[in-house]
């Protein structure tokens, strides 16, 4: 059986982020496509993947930062 959606994202986000991915998920889904992780579906990537990326970036900067966007990016 495949792993939910937001699971899948709290792994790519978790290598970098450790046990912060799901509240970095979290804020990030609600503020960016106003819904909860639960929620998401694989058309929301592109515009979640931007919206970590730009909440990330500044803490870890742009090569890890990018490296996030692109493995949500890869779910599709």
């Amino acid at each position: 059986m495949r792993m939910p959606l937001n699971d899948r994202v709290i792994a790519i986000l978790g290598e970098e982020v450790g046990p912060s991915a799901r509240v970095v998920l979290s804020r990030c889904s609600r503020t960016s496509l106003g819904k909860t992780p639960d929620d998401l579906v694989p058309t929301d990537l592109p515009v979640l993947a931007d919206a970590v990326h730009a909440a990330v970036r500044a803490t870890l900067g742009e090569g890890i930062a990018a490296r996030i966007r692109q493995g949500i990016l890869a779910l599709r």
